[in-house]
């Protein structure tokens, strides 16, 4: 039984790790894919170059017939997946040349390529009667094969836009149909013969197969190649026919990387993974990629692209437009609070700086009557000395008051300089629409504890200059074994200082004190409960704090 669990707990724990590291793996192949979005037009700009430097290699070249044709079927290739109309112009100049009328070879080799470009466009019914006009019987096998993957094509193309109507199935046969006449002809090692027979596989049930011939496969082709895309993107519908979504996510991340890298704008790759994070409601990458493929749709002019963008479009907008309005509701209510802390800091300030004002005056009043007691005669002493001790302690209040005015002031310009600071921050980041960084900002709560910091800081700061020899003085209060430690930095106090420096300050209520220092009230009480137990005089020895002097 030990055993059975010992196995059982293993086995959990490696499955564990795996889903950790397909996270991780998939978490990866997104970021690989945002970067290469944001270097699209870089990949664009080097696949117009390379095409560029084909059509200037030509000039002042005159050729032949044959060598024309044959350039023309190279520029077609490169346009391919990248412009409809410019793929569609050099297929169209060979339907036209001389060797397209007078060779039946040259004719079905254009004819083909056409189809498939109107396939592509959604021109369906055109696409089928040009390759109805050709003539089988006269054709090599390796135009013939090229027929045959047509015609599957160009009926897997029909059942995309069937889907959920009775003539899917029908599209879907006919394309098996073609399959299986090509893999009668095609070379068992070419990429023709291997996607058609994975893809006849899976459609005839054994969709394990299919996973296996192509997983065998992709590893031979090079990513950025259309054909290392396909393959991939098929791979993917395989998963998804197999109810593995996790494996057809990734395969779907590869083939959308591939086409990135190749600059291939015929893409359908894209629209399924912005399908499939809208689903898991990450609308914001969703909408990215959705905007990213339905501009390659239009940049490389494909209708059938464009008509699967538009039909999910609306959905995705509307659930962006939705997490947007929210993100934007929660924003402006933080915004609102901190403007009202602004407002409250504002309102303290004032009122201090009243308070400043207020106790100038008074200091005048005392000196004026200072100045007037000056002149009375030696029978007033003993009233002079009463005055002069009061005197003292009114001078050593309004040093307090001096000292934490100062630090009160000063940290509440801080404060307020970081909240405009943040306030901007969350503006620019609202304006950006980094709705990641801002969750994560509105989450931390770094802001709130380098405001503790700062509060401690200037509050052990004050202290320290108004009492200077305020632990000698404490050491004096406890037993020998129990005295503190003087640190280096003599402007710090530990969390216990503190609580006897507000109650030497006049602040000896608990709750108080641990609102203060951001404690709970149990917690202060235990400070009290403990540093007094070290002193020396237990019953007196708060009263003993409290007159403690400034010097």
């Amino acid at each position: 039984m030990k055993n059975l669990s010992a196995i059982f707990f293993t086995v959990l724990l490696i499955a564990a790790c795996g889903e950790n590291h397909t996270n991780s793996q998939t978490s990866q192949l997104y970021q690989t894919l945002d970067s290469l979005i944001d270097h699209h037009d870089e990949f664009v700009a080097a696949k117009e170059a390379h095409i560029q430097s084909l059509c200037d290699g030509l000039r002042d070249v005159t050729l032949t017939p044959e060598q024309e044709y044959s350039m023309n079927l190279r520029l077609y290739d490169e346009y391919l997946a990248f412009r409809f109309d410019s793929a569609y112009h050099y297929i169209i100049r060979n339907m036209q040349s001389p060797l397209a009328s007078t060779d039946t070879e040259h004719y079905a080799v254009s004819a083909i390529r056409l189809a498939h470009i109107l396939s592509v466009s959604g021109i369906f019914n055109n696409a089928r009667m040009l390759l109805d006009s050709i003539r089988l019987d006269r054709l090599s096998d390796e135009a013939r094969v090229a027929y045959y993957n047509q015609r599957a094509e160009l009926n897997l193309y029909r059942s995309e836009m069937a889907q959920y109507t009775p003539y899917f199935m029908d599209y879907i046969d006919s394309a098996q149909y073609y399959r299986q006449l090509l893999l009668q002809v095609a070379p068992k090692e070419s990429f023709e013969y291997l996607t058609n027979r994975a893809s006849y596989t899976c459609e005839k049930g054994d969709v394990e197969g299919a996973i296996h011939q192509f997983e065998q496969y992709l590893p031979i082709l090079r990513s950025g190649d259309r054909r290392y895309s396909i393959v991939a993107s098929t791979l993917a519908y395989f998963y998804w026919k197999n109810n593995n979504p996790q494996q057809q996510e990734h395969y779907l991340l590869l083939s959308a990387i591939s086409d990135m890298r190749g600059a291939i704008l015929e893409n359908n790759a894209l629209r399924e993974l912005a399908t499939i994070l809208m689903e898991r409601g990450e609308y914001q990458r969703a909408y990215r990629y959705l905007q990213r493929a339905s501009n390659d749709a239009q940049q490389y002019g494909s209708r059938l692209r464009s008509m699967q963008v538009a039909r999910m479009a609306p959905f995705i907008t509307k659930a962006y437009d939705a997490e947007r309005e929210l993100t934007q509701k929660r924003t402006n209510r933080l915004l609102a609070i901190l403007a009202a802390i602004t407002l409250l800091l504002v309102g303290f300030i004032l009122f201090t700086l009243q308070l400043l004002y207020k106790r100038r005056i008074a200091n005048r009043k005392i000196n004026k009557m200072n100045a007037e007691l000056s002149h009375h005669n030696a029978d007033m002493q003993a009233l002079n000395a009463q005055l002069s001790t009061l005197n003292s302690q009114m001078k050593e209040a309004n040093r307090i008051k001096d000292e934490y005015i100062g630090r009160f002031l000063e940290l509440c310009s801080a404060l307020i300089h970081r909240g405009e600071e943040r306030h901007k921050f969350f503006n620019r980041l609202a304006r950006d629409r980094k709705l990641e960084d801002l969750y994560s900002e509105l989450k931390s709560g770094t802001a709130i504890n380098e405001g503790v910091k700062m509060f401690h800081q200037n509050f052990d700061t004050a202290f320290l200059n108004i009492y200077p020899d305020f632990i000698i003085e404490v050491n004096s209060l406890m037993t020998p074994e129990n005295q503190f430690e003087i640190e280096t930095d003599s402007s710090r106090l530990t969390t216990e200082l503190r609580v006897l420096a507000l109650i030497r300050l006049g602040i000896v209520d608990n709750q108080k004190i641990a609102d203060i220092l951001r404690s709970s009230k149990t917690t202060i009480y235990t400070y009290r409960s403990r540093i007094k137990s070290r002193a020396l005089q237990k019953d007196s020895f708060e009263d003993d704090i409290r007159r403690i002097a400034t010097y």
